[in-house]
């Protein structure tokens, strides 16, 4: 019984610790929601539009 519940407790706080930190990484970088991923064509299709103007 008590195993059970250091398990339960430790997956918990896991989750706790996840989201924790998850949630900090955000607001501490709020300008970049892609976290520095260069995978979409979000910044080219930025700078067109801006030529555009």
């Amino acid at each position: 019984m008590i195993w059970q519940l250091i398990i339960v407790g430790s997956i918990i706080f896991a989750a706790s610790l996840a989201t924790v930190i998850r949630v900090i990484r955000f607001f501490m970088t709020p300008a970049s929601k892609c976290h520095g991923c260069s995978g979409c064509k979000l910044e080219e299709l930025k700078q067109n539009m801006e030529q555009r103007k």
